[in-house]
């Protein structure tokens, strides 16, 4: 089956908004066996829609939209699909109560303007919002089936969750995975494992650089088990290749794979961040039942409360400057001392735009751990860009801090 995804939103196609939507729904179809052959966006414009759907109608057997289904005038999505397909509307009393309950149990008095919601196409079957106000649609003509969902990506992944894939299960998935590394830039990566990648037969290999490491993407068009045992193969030689580089596969994060970690082995954390300013510590409580490890963090922006906080000396600050080794170790211990945590982490640097000298440009990080039995710093140089700078500073915190419990496994 081949499908098709128009996401719908003057926000989408200025840029004010980033369509992950398509992004995620592609994937979903991927694991269902169904390849997304196009993508497109148009703004909230009913002829810009109808062009869409006149072109894409026989040509593809699915076709997805998102957004345009709210109250306010400029949600017309559900006008362009009753046009196209001559539907008249009727007003759905039933779900008209079922909103009115809804925000009465929020305590709020439903606006007129929500009436809209429960105007039904008479040719389209509903799909139910558990989660929203806006109800999915599901047209059909001749071969091809247009479903119509809301474009607040909760509302959107729960109706097709609990509405729409289930009924995909015929097809045979395409077989992919994602191998996530950190710790190496993408030249150097895919150099190390070229020698491997061009042994490899009917298996696409893609890098995806980020701040916070290289994705290596692999898929096949080989379907079912044959497909699946393809890419496992493959993916357990890569990582095989390039050793504690690699973290985890598809959606895994690194926050996700210490925290468990820390769990099994029943120990806890503390965290002292400057440059990194509290990033660590949210990507750490980001995870579920992480109370159980995290003991607590200090962002210790200035040099005083690095003394304060964190027993930092003042020689150690004054010799060496609050961007070193020395002060990236003392801030780790003393993190761990003052929480009594199994594992201390620290982080600081130069973010910039400012700041940076000869010596000390912007971009240099040190990272320190202090574990059950010894503590190690690392010196970094990263982007001289402050909020990638920030964020693949935390991601090098937490890799060393994996790679140190990993050392005592």
């Amino acid at each position: 089956m081949n499908a098709g995804i128009l996401t719908i939103g003057d926000e989408i196609v200025a840029g004010f908004s980033v369509d992950t939507n398509s992004v995620w729904l592609a994937q979903e179809l991927l694991r269902k066996g169904i390849i997304v052959a196009v993508k497109a966006s148009v703004p909230d414009d009913r002829e810009a829609i109808e062009e869409v759907l006149a072109r894409w109608d026989g040509q593809m057997e699915l076709v997805i939209t998102t957004g345009g289904l709210g109250p306010t005038r400029d949600d017309i999505t559900k006008t362009a699909f009753c046009r196209y397909f001559d539907s008249e509307l009727r007003f759905d009393e039933e779900y008209w109560e079922v909103l009115v309950e809804r925000f009465q149990k929020r305590g709020f008095e439903i606006p007129g303007s929500n009436r809209s919601q429960a105007e039904i196409p008479v040719k389209a079957e509903v799909l139910p919002n558990p989660v929203g106000t806006a109800p999915g649609l599901k047209f059909q003509s001749g071969t091809t089936t247009f479903l119509v969902l809301p474009g607040v990506p909760m509302e959107m992944k729960a109706i097709m969750t609990e509405h729409f894939q289930p009924g995909l299960g015929d097809g045979e998935a395409i077989s992919w995975t994602t191998v996530r590394t950190t710790g190496i830039i993408e030249s150097a990566l895919a150099a190390q494992l070229e020698p491997l990648v061009s042994s490899f037969e009917d298996i696409q290999v893609a890098y995806l650089p980020a701040y916070t490491g290289v994705d290596i993407r692999l898929r096949s068009s080989t379907t079912g088990d044959k497909g699946r045992k393809m890419i496992e193969s493959a993916a357990r030689k890569l990582e095989a290749l390039v050793g504690d580089l690699t973290y985890g596969r598809n959606d895994a994060s690194l926050e996700e794979i210490v925290g468990g970690s820390l769990t099994r082995r029943q120990e806890t954390l503390a965290l002292a961040e400057s440059c990194s300013g509290g990033l660590t510590a949210s990507r750490i409580t980001d995870i579920p039942g992480s109370s159980a490890y995290m003991l607590g963090a200090v962002v210790a922006y200035d040099n005083a409360a690095k003394e304060r906080q964190l027993g930092v000396k003042p020689e150690t600050l004054k010799a060496h400057g609050a961007v070193s080794e020395a002060a990236a170790r003392e801030m780790a211990e003393g993190v761990k001392s003052v929480f009594g945590a199994d594992w201390g982490v620290a982080t600081t640097g130069i973010s910039g735009p400012t700041g940076g000298t000869p010596e000390k440009p912007v971009g240099l990080a040190f990272l320190a751990v202090a574990g059950p039995q010894r503590t190690v710093a690392r010196e970094t140089r990263l982007l001289p860009y402050r909020l990638p700078h920030k964020a693949a500073t935390a991601q090098a915190a937490l890799n060393l801090l994996r790679l140190e419990i990993m050392r005592l496994a």
